[in-house]
């Protein structure tokens, strides 16, 4: 095969030129992110140093700077790599990447200075570690295992060093460059534009399609909790109280219904923000007790209720006396609105509805309330006509 090296050269320039300017209409048209003008930089630099070397035949004087624009190509991609990945701990300083490249170009300066036929050995030992060094640590990103971009780019960058592997086993036998070296060359050259593509528009979309997972996962959030409490929102109880129902044996299941005695005093005297954490530290002592397959959810205000799968009346008064242990070291102003709970609890029908136990639990609630707050009060019966039966104090005093 006979091969003009200024024609592939030519094809070169045009297909790195093409790429650069694809990436800057995207960059300029879309969104991008950190790095991405790095990656289109990297391609216009290349694309310089292949057309400055159609011309060394005329003006040798430009051969260093189109070596060093060659040389460039895996340290300023890994540069907005590192831009990319601002947040990721990398395993050595962006430094490391310029001294290489200083290194790799100051050691072929000095073959091409001294005249010897070491100068095309140096310079492909100097592209073989950058590129092999790039490969290595896109390797160590945590995010190489599911990017197909990084994965595509580290490939590139290894078959690049395998090519300057072969350069130097030729220089090394004392052989010239053959034309299907030079080809290689020239077609690896071409795949690393399309490549460089492919990998600053599938990051970008992997970026973006990360982000959108992330503001799906906030959205199911702010739906379905209670951002100040951090317990399931009215709706999404109801939602899994409902499933736990299902899923447990009729008739084994204990209600409560809590709520903060004289809220509305804490409010008043302290303030709006003092009743806002005065909801957290009872949110965060519900969580704090409960077991794991256990039921929480604010209903609205400072009223709870929580769903106790397997578990009876008895034992769910002894969970609500944890629970007020637990707030009792988190007393916002003791002396001024102490924080007491009162509890409503009922033992659940086997064809009771929880709507129909939330009724009855409130009814509960109400009773704890009338005998003075701070109290926990179970109820049987029917929502009509109620019996109130264990009525225990709670430890905290109410104000």
């Amino acid at each position: 095969m006979v091969l003009h090296l200024p024609t592939l050269h030519l094809i070169s320039f045009a297909m790195l030129a093409m790429s650069a300017g694809v990436m800057t209409l995207f960059g300029l048209s879309g969104r991008v992110y950190r790095g991405f003008w790095w990656w289109a930089a990297a391609q216009w630099l290349l694309s310089l140093g292949v057309l400055l070397q159609l011309a060394r035949e005329s003006h040798p004087s430009l051969l260093p700077a189109a070596n060093l624009l060659l040389l460039q190509w895996p340290i300023v991609v890994l540069a907005g790599l590192r831009r990319f990945y601002a947040r990721h701990e990398w395993p050595v300083s962006g430094a490391m990447d310029g001294g290489l490249l200083a290194t790799a170009f100051v050691a072929w300066l000095a073959a091409w200075f001294g005249g010897g036929a070491l100068e095309a050995g140096v310079f492909s030992c100097g592209a073989l570690v950058l590129h092999l060094y790039g490969a290595v640590l896109l390797v160590k990103l945590p995010e190489f295992r599911n990017s197909s971009a990084l994965k595509a780019l580290a490939v590139t960058l290894v078959a690049a060093a395998a090519v300057q592997v072969v350069r130097l086993t030729q220089y090394g036998a004392g052989d010239t460059l053959g034309n299907e070296a030079m080809l290689a060359s020239g077609l690896l050259i071409v795949l690393s534009a399309l490549v460089m593509v492919y990998l600053g528009l599938l990051l970008s979309g992997e970026r973006t399609e990360t982000n959108l997972r992330l503001t799906r996962r906030k959205l199911r959030f702010l739906a379905n909790m209670d951002t100040l409490t951090h317990v399931p929102n009215r709706r999404h109880f109801t939602e899994l109280a409902v499933k736990s129902l299902k899923a447990g044996k009729p008739g084994r299941a204990a209600l409560m219904m809590f709520d903060i005695d004289h809220f509305k005093q804490i409010n008043d005297r302290l303030g709006h923000a003092v009743g806002d954490e005065a909801l957290r530290q009872v949110g965060r002592c519900t969580r704090d007790t409960l077991r794991e397959f256990d039921v929480a959810g604010r209903l609205g205000g400072d009223e709870f209720a929580v769903l106790l799968p397997d578990t009876t009346v008895t034992d769910a008064m002894s969970v609500a006396a944890r629970i007020v242990a637990k707030l009792e070291h988190r007393q916002l102003a003791p002396n001024i609105a102490p924080l007491s709970l009162s509890f409503g609890v009922v033992q659940m029908y086997a064809d009771e509805s929880l709507d129909e136990a939330l009724r009855r639990a409130d009814q509960a609630l109400y009773e704890a309330k009338r005998q003075g707050r701070s109290r926990a009060v179970s109820a049987t019966g029917d929502e009509s006509d109620p019996v109130f039966g264990q009525s225990q104090r709670m430890g905290l005093t109410s104000a």
